[in-house]
């Protein structure tokens, strides 16, 4: 019983494994040709960011293009070079 639960546990996924797993599926997602905008869409609000800042962005459409309110933004400030805000619009 104890070799058994050996056994399994140890043929559970690893933390190095399932990161490799998360970054393949979500480069899949991610369309290859996106475009990149300079500053904040107009009309869009972001959550914490003012429209103002200085910053790249991406919007990366839904998978199902059917749904609403799935469209995903990526923001890098020109400032600092770090993402600023990855979510939803």
């Amino acid at each position: 019983m104890i070799k058994q639960k050996i056994n399994e546990w140890w043929n559970w996924l690893s933390r190095k494994r399932a990161s490799r797993i998360i970054r393949k599926h979500l480069i899949k997602k991610v369309p290859r040709n996106f475009e990149l905008q300079d500053g904040i869409p107009p009309g869009c609000i972001l959550y914490n960011i003012p429209n103002d800042t200085p910053c790249w962005t991406v919007w990366i459409p839904p998978e199902d293009r059917t749904r609403m309110g799935d469209d995903h933004i990526i923001c890098v400030s020109k400032k600092s070079g770090k993402v600023i805000y990855d979510g939803r619009a």
